[in-house]
């Protein structure tokens, strides 16, 4: 890997190893070593401009979970030009919610949630970065309701005179170089699935696009079994949200013998919560879905999908809405 210490190997040992180090053998200082001083981390609810942001970042997610485990399931990269990497991680998290902090007073309760990152890594050192947790699974597994949770969100924005971003904001949050081109193989036959389903309601699309049998990891934790479960739920998201705008802002393919075929893709979608769907009653709210999503293909048909999507932060932008 040109640029990067002669001990990593390829971008995957890179990636595996900087996030153990900082955070499961606690070396929360090293950030410095392994991030650009003026790196963004962009996430659905927050933006940070620079390290010191991430240290400060990791100290209080450290603080509520401090026997937090990153297991890192995948990672698909790509090097966009020579020194210049694009990976895409995606971890599975184990903790105890033992310290205070934004999920409120410890409770003891056990957690299990995935988060998918997508970074940019040159000379050492990650220097931007696009991150999506599911908050919604967190906030649940401690006893909480994400609506609640991000009405509150949505409620300290307002007392502190912030406001949520628009949608045209939070659409050039997820966006940023580097370019990955026109879409093409699977990743663009994939993507007109996703844009039929979600533009058009399309939910048929599914069945030439996905296996019968496959298994999707979804928001709040959920596994959904097969092609009918998947149907169903999307159709709970597009009832509520019909009819807008889905754009890919990054996609990598990966092919790797004696693998299966793995796409990483960045995307967001902008509607109006005009319908009665997954997200209670219609309030007309406009929303933001920004998103990751890790998908495993076997002949050509999706067996396994995981989609990194906030919810936390759909019920924030419904619950500003409404207070505005």
């Amino acid at each position: 890997m040109e640029g990067f210490d002669s001990e990593f190997k390829n971008l995957k040992d890179y990636i595996l190893k900087i996030t153990y180090r900082i955070w499961e053998e606690r070396g929360v200082e090293r950030i410095r070593d392994y991030y650009g001083e003026k790196a963004p981390v962009k996430t659905p609810t927050s933006v940070s401009e620079n390290v010191e942001d991430v240290i400060s970042s990791t100290y209080k997610t450290l603080q509520m979970f401090p026997d937090r485990q990153l297991l890192g399931e995948d990672v698909i990269g790509s090097e966009d030009e020579p020194g210049t990497f694009y990976s895409s991680h995606r971890i599975l998290s184990s903790a105890t919610h033992l310290g205070d902090g934004f999920c409120g007073s410890p409770t003891g309760s056990k957690v299990n949630y995935r988060v998918i990152a997508d970074c940019i890594c040159r000379g050492n050192k990650v220097i931007d970065e696009w991150m999506v947790r599911d908050q919604s699974a967190i906030v649940k597994q401690v006893g909480l309701e994400p609506h609640e949770f991000g009405r509150q969100l949505a409620l300290n924005l307002k007392e502190t005179g912030s406001a949520v971003p628009s949608s045209e904001d939070y659409v050039k949050r997820w966006e940023g170089p580097p370019d990955s081109g026109p879409l093409s193989g699977a990743a663009k036959s994939l993507a007109q699935t996703y844009q039929l389903l979600w533009e058009q309601s399309e939910l048929s699309a599914l069945e030439k696009s996905h296996n019968r049998a496959c298994q999707i990891q979804a928001p709040e934790g959920k596994i959904l079994f097969g092609r009918e479960q998947l149907t169903k739920y999307f159709n709970g998201y597009i009832t509520a949200f019909p009819k807008g705008s889905f754009r890919v802002h990054h996609w990598i393919v990966n092919e790797e013998v004696g693998k299966n075929n793995r796409i990483a893709m960045r995307w967001s979608y902008s509607a109006k919560h005009t319908g009665f769907g997954s997200f209670g009653e219609p309030t007309g709210a406009p929303v933001v879905i920004m998103a990751i999503t890790h998908t495993e293909m076997q002949e050509g048909l999706v067996v396994r999908e995981y989609h990194a999507i906030d919810e936390v932060s759909l019920w924030m932008q419904i619950s500003s809405y409404s207070m505005s």
